[in-house]
């Protein structure tokens, strides 16, 4: 047993009574997605919801690596969608077929994430600031869109936003 996983605390409590992609009751586990999903904290996330009986929606650029790590996991139920959080049509599609293949999920994590160093002064780093920028913010926003008007309309389901130190606190450069 992990004990960082055990100081997390608990995972959010979800109704067990899902809803289809039409809105009408199904009785079925709480459903998850989360994006970054093919390493860290992503991964991490998905042994975790898994463990405590959630089904999985699971999305990340490099989709034969979830599709190979569900199956090691004995988890041939996750749905695996292919998609960067910086490709704001293909985030959308893949909520879009997350909700027609396995409806509405209870949860929704932006994961997706990178971390890099900068240096302002170097010219080039500036497009990876860009990228950092589209991937860490636009991201995460991008990631929820799908599912809002959704969960609106069922009145529930919880949006989780994963965020870097970096964030909070100045870098060199």
């Amino acid at each position: 047993r992990n004990r960082r996983n055990e100081r997390a605390g608990p995972l959010p409590s979800a109704n067990p009574e899902a809803h289809s992609a039409q809105g009408s009751p199904v009785s079925q586990p709480p459903l998850v997605f989360i994006t970054g999903a093919s390493s860290g904290i992503g991964q991490a996330l998905a042994a975790r919801f898994r463990a405590a009986g959630y089904r999985l929606a699971l999305v990340a650029r490099r989709e034969a690596e979830v599709r190979a790590w569900a199956q090691a996991q004995g988890c041939t139920d996750a749905g695996v969608y292919a998609a960067d959080v910086r490709d704001l049509a293909a985030i959308e599609a893949a909520g879009r077929a997350c909700i027609a293949a396995q409806g509405v999920p209870d949860v929704v994590i932006a994961n997706a994430g990178i971390s890099v160093g900068i240096d302002t002064e170097v010219f080039d780093d500036l497009e990876v600031m860009r990228a950092t920028y589209e991937t860490n913010v636009i991201g995460v926003a991008a990631t929820f869109h799908p599912f809002l008007r959704a969960m609106r309309a069922r009145r529930r389901g919880t949006l989780v936003g994963i965020a870097s130190v970096a964030g909070f606190r100045g870098l060199p450069g």
